[in-house]
């Protein structure tokens, strides 16, 4: 069981040994031929919770720093996200897997069993509130050709595949049969094949729009703090302004919480902004608290501003991360005195696209571009390309800002769109709509990334049809797992 933990860790950041994506669960399938029910169980759930704290050794740090609360606070915090977001998931999975070996033939055990995987995943991105972070199929993202397949069955297909693989090469050990491997391997030729022919169909070309990302560098910290009002708002200018006289871009692109103030109540910082925009010509997205005054809520919020007009256009996040940038539970009091000094959001009723004269943007706040289906609203809704503004500052030196980047580069396979990415400290990045990285700017580097997107609006099935193939692999474990015992 540890040498499939083992595996599944190693297959992403800081390792990015991505062959053992294919075989990380097989381990722990054969840890689940021993003993009883409970047993498996118990094994499924380590299982789950070591997974988590594999990939996420850097969250405790992380969750300390944001918090600025004592390292083993963050700690008991960690280890309730890994019970609740990946033990019980698993725990069931393991009973379930035990179920359908009892049920189903050496050649149909792999299929159910991946479509088991794939509901158990999907389970995790849907529930409780959600916690979608490196599900399994992010591991082929640095195989181009593999990823392709995600424009119709998204991160699930491609996870499906890898479980796929594991639980074929599981039957075939125990059984000493050849035929379970037979339709795995098919699956992975269809899978490379598809790649090869959606590479060589050409996108569209033109228009093309010169965009910069501007990555500052700037500690604003995780609280709202009086003191640091206004602080960084220089060196996004400089930045800017610097780069801008050699490389004339239309669009510029600063991260989240790049202002530390309320943009629409500054018109002196305001000022200071548009003048940068005027002198070279440029539009800008950049990411800031907003203030509903009547009733003093708290909005983060994407500002599209340009040199003649000021703030034109606004999106305001709309899923919000729990226990960050909202607390569940603070009507509690003494939960309340604890996480206090959390500055809280307020999250959107509706994803509105970020009207621009290049186009209507997706635009995603940092952990929004980990869930699939809040970037399909916006993407279906008529969007022709992606802005992620993130602030990955809080997660320290590890391999957290690597991972996300990960993720966000497979929106941009699902929905066939150049997506540009703005981050405080990294790593910021353009993608293109094949997920591959064309530019990015390591972390804790301050720095501009200067490149040339193309808005398009080009159909996938997965814009089309969403999560369905996760449903449908929803239904193919409740029929799995209900057919009597041989």
């Amino acid at each position: 069981m540890l040498l499939s933990v083992a595996a599944y860790c190693l297959a992403f950041p800081p390792w990015n040994v991505s062959v053992a994506a294919w075989v990380a669960l097989a381990p722990l399938l054969l840890a689940l031929h021993e003993g009883g029910t409970l047993s498996a169980a118990g094994t499924g759930f380590l299982w789950g919770a070591l997974v988590l704290w594999g990939i996420g050794y850097w969250v405790p740090g992380g969750l300390a720093l944001y918090w600025q609360q004592p390292y083993w606070l963050a700690l008991l915090f960690a280890l309730g996200i890994a019970v609740v977001y990946m033990g019980q998931y698993f725990a069931l999975f393991a009973v379930a897997y035990r179920r359908i070996r009892a049920r189903w033939s050496p050649s149909a055990v792999p299929w159910i069993v991946a479509a088991l995987y794939v509901t158990c995943e999907f389970a995790r991105e849907r529930l409780l509130t959600g916690h979608p972070w490196l599900l399994l199929g992010y591991a082929l993202v640095p195989h181009v050709m593999f990823v392709q397949i995600a424009d119709v069955g998204g991160v699930y297909v491609l996870s499906f595949v890898l479980a796929l693989t594991s639980a074929a090469l599981v039957e075939a050990i125990v059984h000493r049969d050849r035929r379970p491997l037979v339709g795995a391997l098919a699956a992975i030729a269809a899978v490379a094949l598809y790649g090869t022919f959606r590479l060589s169909v050409p996108l569209p070309r033109e228009p093309e729009v010169p965009v910069m990302v501007v990555q500052g560098n700037v500690d604003v910290g995780s609280q709202w703090r009086r003191d640091l009002y206004g602080e960084g708002l220089g060196q996004y200018l400089r930045l800017s302004a610097d780069r801008a006289a050699e490389t004339h871009p239309r669009l510029i692109v600063w991260p989240e919480s790049a202002v530390t103030f309320f943009l629409d109540e500054e018109p002196t910082y305001l000022g200071s902004i548009t003048r940068v925009l005027r002198s070279h010509g440029a539009d800008l997205v950049l990411g800031g608290p907003r203030r509903d005054g009547h009733d003093e809520r708290f909005f983060n919020s994407a500002f599209y501003v340009t040199a003649d007009g000021g703030v034109v256009g606004r999106y305001d996040k709309v899923h919000l991360l729990p226990f960050a940038e909202y607390f569940p539970l603070r009507t509690i009091h003494f939960l309340r005195r604890e996480f206090g000094r959390i500055r809280y959001f307020t999250a959107s009723d509706e994803p509105a696209l970020l009207h621009t004269r290049f186009g209507d943007a997706a635009t995603l706040i940092c952990f929004e571009a980990i869930f699939p289906e809040v970037v399909r609203r916006q993407t279906t809704a008529g969007a022709t390309f992606m802005l992620n503004l993130s602030n990955d500052a809080w997660f320290g030196a590890g391999a957290g800002a690597d991972q996300h980047l990960m993720m966000v580069a497979l929106r941009a396979v699902e929905n066939r769109l150049w997506v540009v990415r703005g981050t405080t400290t990294g790593v910021s990045a353009i993608i293109d709509p094949y997920g591959r990285i064309t530019e990015r700017i390591p972390l804790f580097t301050p720095g501009t990334i200067d490149g040339r997107i193309v808005p398009m609006s080009v159909s996938t099935p997965y814009k089309t049809c969403g999560d369905a193939f996760a449903w449908l692999c929803v239904l193919v474990t409740l029929a799995g797992l209900l057919r009597p015992r041989r």
